[in-house]
């Protein structure tokens, strides 16, 4: 997930300064408040003296060992207790090394530090290795109406809980014509959006009260298809379920509604997996070209989005193929879905998905496609291994204590 925090950087160099500066770049700081500062550990002294600090404060200092030492005593004087300290110094030393984590500084970084130093030491300073794991979330999002998106989503879902046996959670977010109940033969207890009126009240045992379904590896958030006056939903109140669901589930499916919104995008955002589904028409390539090149830009390297063509042969005259997608995005399609509506209907009419229907159906096998490639773990992030993580390059030795 993003990392809602806010940030103090007191830079000395300008290698760090920038590097601060773009942490807003990255995909996991883009909710992030960063405040730059010039002046190094000395200015971050004197303006702690008159404000209050945020959650993370990163300091950098160009002083010897004692000064180094003197000046993060006098830090501590004035910055409030739960803040998260990170030191950026010159010194390279594992005995003021040991001493400065002994008075509850974070992490420590050389001089000058890199993006990915800061953005590591972060991560490293603000993770709970107490905290419930985090499962996957998966996003999908359908680039016109009636693409199919939900079916997709429903079925990838199933195929996770039941073949690939991952705790899954579906999260249907269309409040008002949401079908996931539907195409599993089920009725909603209450309507989804009532979970989300109150943040405040959002809970693990509230979440429990309105998930559905006969499978325990596969739960369901969804609506009775009810229509209201007023359905203004709170960011805040989205992202708590959503990481509600996270903390239950190996996977968390998200059944993104076809309209923009700004948590909309932000679930496309912070989604480990974003996956558009379209199907080989004109108004879909230009929906598509248009969504790529915000989600490359605000997503990151090695986080693109995913293309998935659906009913790929409706209209086997379209002058449209799934490569001239392929050469406008330059994104090769995931898997191309194809158009059997009468296999689809009956499945949804016996309560069933398609995968579970007719499990040798063409579709059913390019579904499994999708969910096998969706359903690869993470690599493991790697930990913190002490002193050596702190070089800057690997000649460097500390001075032995």
């Amino acid at each position: 997930m993003n990392h809602r925090l806010s940030i103090d950087v007191f830079s000395l160099t300008p290698e760090t300064a920038e590097s601060a500066l773009g942490l807003k770049n990255l995909p996991a700081f883009f909710r992030a408040v960063i405040k730059p500062h010039a002046g190094g550990l000395a200015a971050a002294l004197g303006h702690y003296a008159d404000n209050g600090a945020s959650q993370v404060i990163l300091v950098e200092d160009d002083g010897n060992a004692d000064d180094l030492l003197k000046r993060l005593e006098g830090l501590a004087s004035v910055v409030e207790p739960g803040r998260k300290l990170i030191v950026i110094g010159a010194v390279n030393d594992i005995s003021i090394y040991r001493r400065i984590m002994a008075m509850g500084v974070a992490d420590y970084l050389l001089s000058p530090a890199s993006i990915d130093d800061l953005s590591a030491s972060i991560e490293r300073a603000t993770h709970d290795p107490q905290g419930a794991a985090k499962g996957k979330v998966i996003g999908f999002y359908g680039l016109r109406g009636g693409v199919g998106s939900s079916t997709i989503a429903h079925n990838v879902a199933w195929l996770l809980a039941t073949q690939a046996k991952l705790r899954t959670i579906l999260v249907d977010l269309d409040l008002a014509f949401g079908t996931a109940a539907l195409a599993f033969n089920e009725e909603p207890r209450q309507p989804l959006i009532d979970a989300l009126t109150d943040p405040e009240r959002l809970d693990q045992t509230l979440l429990q009260r309105f998930m559905i379904g006969e499978d325990d590896n596969l739960q369901i958030l969804s609506t009775h298809g009810m229509l209201r006056s007023s359905m203004t939903l709170s960011q805040i109140a989205i992202e708590k379920l959503v990481d509600l669901a996270r903390q239950t589930a190996d996977v968390v499916v998200l059944d993104l509604p076809h309209y923009w919104a700004t948590w909309v995008e932000d679930l496309m955002l912070l989604a480990d997996e974003t996956l558009l589904v379209a199907t080989l028409d004109l108004a879909n390539l230009r929906d598509a070209r248009n969504l790529t090149e915000l989600l490359r830009a605000k997503r990151g390297e090695g986080r693109e989005p995913r293309l998935v063509i659906n009913k790929a042969d409706m209209a086997k005259r379209s002058r449209l193929t799934a490569q001239d997608f392929a050469n406008t995005l330059s994104l090769k399609p995931l898997v191309q879905i194809p158009f059997d509506p009468t296999a689809f209907i009956e499945a949804v009419n016996d309560g069933k998905v398609i995968c579970d229907k007719n499990a040798k159906h063409k579709a059913a096998i390019g579904l499994r496609q999708i969910s096998e490639i969706v359903s690869e773990r993470q690599q493991p992030s790697r930990r913190f291994k002490g002193w050596a993580s702190l070089r800057k390059r690997p000649a460097a030795q500390p001075s032995k204590a």
